[in-house]
């Protein structure tokens, strides 16, 4: 069973009168399917309409509830708070004509204030616009949300936990009932002013979702298998309506030879002379053509009624055309999947979603990541983009400079380093600008170990030793294994990833004899292996059979993380792992995932 966060809500309303000037009240909004409830989630707002014209509340409220409803859940753009800005304008525009005084009032003096936010798997997504407060309380503690201004917006997203708590409120609402007082005393909404309202989210894990309910974060292809596997469905059943239809005509025919649920091949003919029992049989046979061609007809009549209301013929053939006949999806035969999970030390995980690099940026295309202190680094190597977030809350930004062509990210000492255009760049993640450069001319991957970096050109492996404001480069080792290496890392030793997916290990310059024991298969199709000093362990990411592998330093299997047999992952692109070896972050196509490692006996 798969769990998610689910919120428990309270709203704290103000009793209204039929017009008002100034008036507030909480939202909760959700979706008519629970596939778009799963896709978008829900809306949770207070807004605040202050100004000196008249509205009729209850039409008003009604309207924005419309508006923020369609906008929302119709939008195709993937990221919500981008959704949400968009419905709140569409919103704030409605409203100024909704006025008993629109012609007269000038536009100015009427104010929409909103906080609105919507839960994504386990991040909360929050967008505010004119004078709102939103807080979260989290183990006995209350904090404003940090936010980040956009224009006339504010916006901040974040990773909520089990009984967190965040609060929404209107400016006046927060005035009178601070909310460290919301847990300690009773309100009476009818005490409360038009324009104080609050709406209290407590989040919860959910263990009631199925195995099938596992949440969508726009695969359109499957939502479009989804619609038709709809269409034909409806179509089917209103065949099946026809064909209901023609039964009872065809019950006079059959019931002249059979009795009920029998069969030609039954009918019983041991009381009649055998030209009797001939004659019954041509019936028969003459009926059944007849029969076929009633059913049939039913079928042709009930799809023409369905191409006349809901569109022509071609255009039904064209969005159709091979779903009905096609056989049903094959069952996920799960136990001949893990049969072997237990032999092969195989642990299967469903990752939380840490962040969708496309909320950003719709157009990236990230291809690596790295962890350093605190800060999580994903770069896009075709625009050259670098993003950053914390690791406390989820929110990646892109940092101002671009490096087209970067490659090669890594944590050293602290810092983000890479390779861009012949040349070694690192920098601090608190002071972006404050970059330095070397130039590495001919150097394809890199890596650090103490004050050292070694990287590869052709088939030779370097050492750079920092002198000054430069680095001095001495030959470390040469061999075949060398060129075209996919993955480089070093904790005394050195562990290479050759070009046919084959891990080495060099010390001082020589191979050693280093086995890998236990793993199922090969591991032909890895891209990245990480270790440090500080490790107990070794890290391989093997995209080509979607699964992590972890291996002691004797190279004997310790673990391996792969998806649920109804899942997949089959986007990896980059892992990195924290200092502390407690997490590993995945990126499986523009997503981040979270994967909580297990403890080691």
């Amino acid at each position: 069973m798969k769990k998610k966060l689910t919120a428990k809500i309270q709203e704290i309303n103000p009793s209204l009168q039929q017009f008002a000037t100034s008036f507030a009240q909480c939202v909760v909004i959700e979706p008519e399917s629970k596939e778009t409830l799963l896709k978008k989630g829900s809306i949770y707002a207070v807004y605040e309409i202050t100004g000196t014209a008249n509205f009729d509340t209850a039409l008003t409220d009604r309207v924005l509830r419309d508006i923020l409803h369609n906008s929302y859940f119709q939008s195709d753009n993937i990221s919500p708070i981008q959704s949400l800005e968009k419905a709140i304008v569409e919103a704030k525009e409605k409203i100024l004509q909704l006025s008993n005084d629109a012609l007269s009032a000038e536009p100015a003096g009427v104010q929409l204030n909103v906080t609105a936010g919507v839960l994504w798997g386990n991040v909360f997504y929050a967008v505010g616009v004119g004078d709102a407060d939103s807080y979260l309380m989290r183990d006995g503690g209350v904090k404003p949300i940090e936010a980040v201004s956009e224009g006339t917006f504010t916006a901040a997203s974040g990773i909520v936990k089990d009984e967190d708590v965040v609060i929404l409120c209107s400016k006046q609402f927060s005035k009178n009932y601070p909310p460290q007082k919301l847990l300690s005393i009773r309100i009476a909404e009818q005490n409360l002013k038009e324009n104080e309202a609050c709406i209290l989210l407590k989040f919860i894990i959910d263990t009631s979702f199925t195995e099938d309910e596992a949440i969508d974060f726009g695969l359109e292809k499957q939502a479009s298998r989804n619609r038709k596997r709809e269409q034909v469905e409806k179509i089917i059943l209103g065949a099946r309506k026809g064909v209901e239809k023609a039964v009872p005509l065809a019950k006079k025919f059959t019931g002249l030879f059979a009795k009920k649920k029998q069969t030609v091949s039954r009918i019983d003919t041991s009381g009649v002379n055998k030209k009797q029992s001939t004659k019954i049989n041509k019936k028969v046979v003459f009926l059944l053509p007849v029969l076929g061609l009633l059913l049939i007809g039913a079928l042709v009549w009930q799809l023409s009624g369905k191409k006349k209301d809901e569109a022509p013929a071609q255009q039904v053939q064209n969005e159709i055309p091979v779903e009905p006949t096609q056989p049903q999806e094959q069952a996920i035969d799960v136990a001949e999947i893990t049969k072997d999970d237990g032999q092969y030390k195989v642990l299967r995980v469903t990752p939380e979603i840490f962040y969708d690099i496309k909320i950003t940026d719709q157009s990236a295309e990230p291809n690596e990541i790295v962890s350093v202190g605190e800060h999580l680094i994903v770069t896009d190597p075709t625009s050259g983009k670098v993003y950053k977030s914390g690791t406390d809350v989820a929110k990646f930004d892109a940092e101002t400079t671009a490096y087209p062509g970067i490659k090669s990210l890594i944590n050293t000492d602290g810092k983000v380093g890479f390779l861009q255009n012949n040349k070694f760049f690192s920098y601090s993640p608190e002071d972006p600008a404050g970059v330095t450069s070397f130039d590495m001319p001919g150097v394809e991957i890199i890596n650090t170990y103490s004050d050292y970096l070694y990287g590869i050109t052709g088939d030779k492996l370097n050492r750079y030793q920092k002198e000054g404001a430069q680095y001095s480069e001495t030959l470390w080792g040469q061999s075949a294994e060398f060129k075209d290496a996919r993955s480089l890392t070093v904790a005394y030793s050195i562990y290479l990833l050759t070009a046919n997916g084959e891990l080495t290990k060099y010390t001082s310059g020589n191979k050693n004899t280093f086995e890998i024991k236990g793993v199922n298969g090969t591991l032909a199709g890895a891209t990245k292996v990480i270790t440090d000093i500080d490790f107990d362990n070794i890290y391989i990411l093997d995209p080509l059979n979607q699964r992590v592998v972890v291996l002691n330093t004797d190279g004997v299997l310790i673990k391996q993380y792969t998806h649920e047999p109804q899942v997949s992952w089959d986007s990896l692109k980059d892992i990195t792992v924290t200092s502390d070896e407690s997490t590993i972050y995945l990126l499986n196509g523009s997503k981040v995932m979270t994967l909580i490692l297990e403890a080691q006996n």
